[in-house]
C-alpha cells in the first residue's frame, strides 16, 4: 500500500507596506484620487496592494500594470505583480516579473526563492535548484531555500543533497513542522521506518492539524505490521478533515487486515464517496469478504 504524498512549497509574498497612514484607506477612496489624477502612480500601486489584502488578484496586477505603464523602473510594482501572478498560479508570467526585479537589484535573497519556486511550479527544477542555491548564496541561514532545494534535489532523484539541505533547514529553523513532515517522506522512501516515525511525530507535535503527517505517519505503522498504531492514526486523520479520502482507504486496508470486513467496506465506500478510486481487485475482495460472513 502507498499513500499519496502531499508535499508543499512555501511561499513568501513579500508585499510592501502603505507609505503611510494618510494614505485613503478603501477602494473608493482611491477611486478618486485617480480621478483626480490619473497619472499618480502611487495611487494605482496602493490601491493594487489594497485589493491584494482584500484577496482579488485580477483587479490588483493590473493596478500593478497601470503603475507599470506609468513609472516603467518601479521594481516594488513588478516584485508585486509576480507575487500576484504566483498566487493566481501563473506561474510563467510570474518569472517574466521576477526577472525584471533581478535585473534592477541582483541582491534580494527573497526574489530569487520566489522565482525558484515558480520555476519548480513548472516543472524546471534545474532553475529552482539554481535559484535556491543561489538565495542561499546571498543569505546562507535561508532555512525555506534549503528547504525547497530539498524538496527539488528529490524530484532529480539525489536522495543524499536532498537529505543534507532538510537537515540544514531543521537545523536553521527547529520548529517548522514543515520540515520534519517532509524528512519523514525521504526517511520513509530511505526506507528508514522509525526515523520516518519519529519525524512524522515531531511534525504532529508541531502542527497536531496535520491530517496528512498522521496518514503518512499510519503509512509507516503498516508497513512495520503495527495495525493497531496505523488504525489510530489513520482515524485520526480523518477526525482532523473528514474528506481525507485517502485516509478512509487506508483504514479500510487495516480494517480487512484485522478481518472487520463491514467497516473496511463502510470505509471503501466512504472513500469512493469523496471521489477516491481504490483498486478494483482490493473492492471485490472485500465485498466477497463482507459477503461470505454474513451468511
Amino acid at each position: 500500500m502507498k499513500i499519496s504524498r502531499l508535499i508543499l512549497c512555501l511561499m513568501v509574498f513579500a508585499f510592501p507596506a502603505f507609505a503611510d497612514d494618510n494614505h485613503p484607506s478603501t477602494i473608493e477612496d482611491f477611486n478618486r484620487a485617480i480621478a483626480i489624477n490619473p497619472r499618480s502612480a502611487d495611487a494605482y500601486f496602493d490601491r493594487g496592494l489594497l485589493w491584494v489584502k482584500q484577496g482579488k488578484l485580477s483587479p490588483a496586477i493590473a493596478d500593478f500594470s497601470q503603475t507599470i505603464t506609468l513609472s516603467p523602473q518601479d521594481m516594488e510594482a513588478y516584485y508585486s505583480r509576480a507575487n500576484a501572478y504566483a498566487q493566481q498560479k501563473s506561474f510563467m508570467q510570474a518569472i517574466v516579473d521576477y526577472n525584471k526585479v533581478i535585473e534592477l537589484d541582483p541582491s534580494d535573497a527573497t526574489v530569487y526563492y520566489n522565482r525558484g519556486l515558480s520555476y519548480s511550479n513548472t516543472g524546471n527544477t534545474a532553475q529552482a535548484i539554481a535559484d535556491f542555491t543561489q538565495a542561499i548564496k546571498i543569505n546562507p541561514d535561508y532555512a525555506a531555500s534549503y528547504h525547497n532545494r530539498a524538496l527539488s534535489w528529490d524530484k532529480v532523484g539525489d536522495p543524499v543533497k536532498a537529505m543534507a539541505d532538510m537537515n540544514k533547514s531543521i537545523a536553521l529553523d527547529p520548529n517548522d513542522a514543515l520540515s520534519y513532515y517532509n524528512r519523514g517522506n525521504l526517511n520513509e522512501k530511505k526506507g528508514l521506518l522509525n526515523d520516518a516515525i519519529n519525524d512524522f511525530s515531531k511534525a504532529i507535535q508541531l502542527d497536531p492539524d496535520n491530517a496528512q503527517a498522521y496518514t503518512n505517519r499510519g503509512e509507516v505503522y503498516v508497513q512495520q505490521d503495527d495495525l493497531p498504531q496505523a488504525r489510530f492514526d489513520f482515524s485520526k486523520a480523518i477526525e482532523i478533515d473528514p474528506r481525507m479520502a485517502v485516509a478512509y482507504n487506508n483504514r479500510a486496508i487495516v480494517y480487512y487486515q484485522l478481518k472487520e470486513f463491514k467497516k473496511a467496506w463502510g470505509d471503501l465506500n466512504q472513500a469512493m464517496a469523496l471521489g477516491f478510486a481504490p483498486d478494483p481487485r482490493f473492492i471485490s475482495t472485500v465485498k466477497k469478504a463482507v459477503d461470505r460472513t454474513s451468511n
